[in-house]
């Protein structure tokens, strides 16, 4: 493949994923401009990066919505 093919596949590839990486981290409170410059630079990494934060968010907040754990009797 030549280089200019590759250039043009990974533009396209951070045109196309730093939206979606911005969409997600900003539907979850994060900064929207910080994600869209992670999906810039690495454009295929961030989509996975930027969902496992927010599911860690969201479980954190199921858990905190719970309440605390009552001590166990032994």
């Amino acid at each position: 493949m030549r280089p200019l093919h590759l250039v043009l596949i990974l533009a396209v590839a951070a045109l196309v994923f730093a939206p979606i990486t911005g969409y997600i981290a900003a539907s979850h409170g994060r900064s929207f401009r910080r994600w869209f410059a992670l999906g810039l630079v690495l454009p295929f990494v961030s989509v996975f990066v930027a969902l496992f934060v927010a599911m860690r968010a969201q479980l954190a907040e199921e858990k905190a919505a719970r309440g605390p754990k009552p001590p166990s009797e032994t």
